[in-house]
């Protein structure tokens, strides 16, 4: 994450968890009125559909940003620019009532893209209530923002809207996204050893949350 300048010699303080909503603030002089803290826009969440390839590009980067810091999303590093394409164009083909891709953006603009959520509708018979959530991305540029927050919101929101009261994910045993979703309100279910390599090749074990969805 990056910080404005300082645009003279006067020293600066670095707001440290508070980075995150607001930009760095100057020391001013003796006399001089101190400035307001400038909180940062947040991101916007788009829901994007099958005839959205425009994002395809920026969706790539963002895969691949992620395997190369070291997620496990079911490719290893480094990950080609071609294997990220048909990844996304799968995704694509498969957008309808029960696969969805929410982004977050700064704008409409491809180049702004900063995070991705799936979320996954079970089509069995006897499980019309659950769902999955699937590929939560965020790029590393763009972490401590609450992106992952606002992703998961309102993809908790949809699925509520359709009827789907139980919410399940799988993300790496010890990973910070363990903390992300514990703050979220997730329930650690359990913990399967070996469960897949992460992307530098060493397997790893996997936890399994859940969350309950309530009507508020």
């Amino acid at each position: 994450m990056f910080f404005r300048q300082a645009q003279s010699d006067i020293p600066s303080i670095d707001l440290g968890f508070q980075a995150a909503q607001y930009e760095r603030v100057q020391l001013q002089p003796a006399g001089r009125p101190a400035p307001m803290l400038r909180e940062r826009p947040l991101p916007a969440v788009k829901k994007l559909g099958s005839a959205d390839l425009h994002w395809l590009p920026a969706l790539a980067d963002l895969l691949i940003d992620n395997v190369h810091h070291g997620a496990s999303l079911g490719f290893l590093a480094p990950l080609s620019r071609y294997a990220a394409l048909d990844y996304w164009h799968a995704v694509f083909a498969r957008l309808g009532p029960r696969h969805h891709l929410w982004i977050a953006c700064e704008d409409e603009q491809p180049s702004q893209l900063l995070g991705v959520a799936q979320l996954s509708m079970c089509p069995l018979a006897n499980a019309h209530h659950r769902g999955e959530v699937q590929g939560l991305m965020v790029h590393s540029q763009s972490r401590g923002r609450g992106i992952a927050s606002r992703l998961m919101s309102r993809l908790e929101c949809a699925a509520l809207a359709q009827g789907r009261t139980l919410l399940v994910l799988d993300t790496p045993a010890g990973s910070q996204a363990e903390a992300v979703y514990a703050h979220l309100g997730w329930v650690r279910a359990g913990e399967v050893p070996d469960y897949d390599a992460s992307a530098d090749g060493q397997l790893h074990s996997t936890a399994r949350y859940y969350k309950r969805l309530q009507m508020p």
